[in-house]
């Protein structure tokens, strides 16, 4: 098991659980990034910035800090 945050660029995983507070929990619910869903790292930015990620055909930026929030399973 790992963070999302610990994917490399191309590489697919599927979310397991979001290990946070209600909100970032309740936010990744309303993009459809929930346990089971596919999701593949497209793009990080340097440091500790941002990462794009895709999920069911959507495109999202997430925070590097929620990244690691979110347990992944790589495929």
């Amino acid at each position: 098991m790992m963070t999302l945050n610990q994917l490399h660029i191309g590489q697919l995983a599927t979310i397991l659980n979001v290990n946070s507070d209600n909100a970032l929990v309740r936010l990744c619910d309303a993009m459809g990034l929930i346990p089971g869903a596919p999701v593949t790292v497209l793009r990080r930015a340097r440091g500790k910035g941002p990462m794009q990620i895709k999920s069911m055909g959507t495109l999202y930026a997430i925070r590097s800090d929620d990244a690691e929030l979110i347990q992944v399973v790589a495929a």
